[in-house]
């Protein structure tokens, strides 16, 4: 939690460029998602959230596909976030880029299609 809250509080300061994104950032971000997998971490999940929207303008794809990954194993939780505290179209863009990201080459079977449904009718209520 601690490299998501230096990186959204300090965003676009020198020593938080390309080297710490990717090599410290991205790595920590997996890990983030592969907990939140496992654990349903609502509080973990928040801080992520947290960090996307103070880094708003970010050129990296890489937070974006993580929400993606995170929504694909435990909508309900993205969900829950994002009608409440986290309605925010750059969250929901996010969203949108990720799953798209990560589901581009797989075959559209009726799991991925009732989550690109959910996934558009969490948008749609923007």
């Amino acid at each position: 939690m601690d490299i998501m809250n230096h990186y959204g509080n300090n965003y676009n300061k020198p020593e938080y460029s390309f080297d710490y994104v990717d090599k410290k950032l991205n790595p920590t971000l997996t890990k983030v998602q592969t907990i939140i997998c496992k654990t349903e971490d609502k509080e973990l999940l928040e801080s992520f959230l947290i960090m996307i929207q103070k880094s708003s303008g970010s050129a990296n794809e890489h937070p974006a596909d993580i929400l993606g990954g995170i929504f694909i194993c435990h909508p309900e939780i993205v969900e829950e976030e994002l009608k409440g505290k986290f309605k925010d179209k750059m969250i929901f863009d996010n969203l949108e880029l990720g799953f798209l990201n990560i589901t581009t080459n797989l075959p559209l079977d009726n799991k991925l299609k009732n989550l690109k449904n959910r996934m558009y009718k969490l948008i749609n209520t923007l």
